[in-house]
């Protein structure tokens, strides 16, 4: 096993450790050598507009988007879990925003959104006759990345969601309906409470990848306008690779662990409170 934690050390302890003595320091690499400043650069913290920004828009981004990939994921199971033609074939087309890779996505999406020439703006101007300025305002702009997020993501989620549902026994569904539940009654006190474990594990699966999100924000917007789309680990690359601040870069990595810490152990706690319940 030597050789397997020797890897294990060098690539995520090691990474880990250092990340937490540099948040202590002033370094940049052009201007050697490293500084000790104590708390200073997480003071800073609390003064830097643009990481109180990106919190806050991570925050939101990462909550919104996984209430409702768990909504409309759990909706395209349940289409695709029920039997009719072709039915492989439309599980497998349900696939391709997935399979496409981020930064595609970010960027046919940043021309459908395009005020002048977007796809999304032309169809609302024909129906209802607005354009709506998705990526220069500030609302239009978050709503946009969150709306690609979850088109994104949402076949994943409905994927595991499907697998949980064909393990739910037949035999409790046919014992409902002789008790005279109806589908809405059966998916509310059969369905939902067995596959919860799957639904609060590919929640929190979904939480902590999208905590450190960054190609889609990269690609889309620059984390624009100002700094209404950005999120943590797009603010880390700028300090640590346009300023060449790595000591900040640090300590603002150090809140995104804090964050990711703290949604991990809401999201065990919530997974063994259901597994009880169970």
């Amino acid at each position: 096993m030597l050789p397997a934690v020797a890897l294990r050390l060098f690539t995520a302890i090691y990474p880990f450790f250092n990340t937490v003595w540099l948040s202590f320091h002033d370094w940049n690499p052009a201007f050697p050598p490293q500084q000790f400043v104590g708390l200073k650069n997480f003071q800073a913290l609390t003064r830097d507009i643009a990481v109180t920004s990106s919190i806050s828009f991570t925050v939101l981004f990462v909550t919104v988007s996984t209430l409702l990939e768990i909504v409309l994921g759990m909706a395209i199971a349940l289409m695709l879990n029920r039997a009719f033609f072709g039915r492989g074939a439309v599980r497998a087309v349900n696939l391709i925003p997935w399979a496409i890779p981020m930064v595609v996505a970010a960027i046919g999406f940043r021309w459908m959104y395009d005020t002048q020439y977007g796809v999304i703006n032309d169809l609302l101007h024909r129906t209802i006759g607005v354009k709506v300025p998705w990526l220069v305002d500030f609302w239009g702009a978050r709503a946009a990345v969150i709306a690609t997020n979850v088109w994104k993501s949402t076949p994943f989620v409905g994927l595991v969601l499907l697998a949980a549902l064909q393990g739910v026994p037949q035999d409790l569904y046919e014992a409902g309906r002789v008790d005279g539940t109806n589908r809405v009654s059966a998916f509310f006190y059969i369905t939902l409470p067995l596959i919860m474990p799957q639904i609060v594990t590919i929640g929190l699966f979904m939480v902590v990848w999208q905590l450190a999100a960054f190609d889609l924000v990269f690609a889309m917007t620059g984390g624009g306008p100002g700094f209404a789309t950005q999120v943590l680990a797009y603010r880390i690359y700028q300090v640590a690779f346009t300023a060449l601040n790595f000591g900040y870069a640090s300590a603002i990595s150090m809140v995104l662990f804090i964050v990711v810490g703290i949604a991990s152990i809401i999201g065990l706690l919530l997974f063994r409170k259901v597994e009880v319940s169970l």
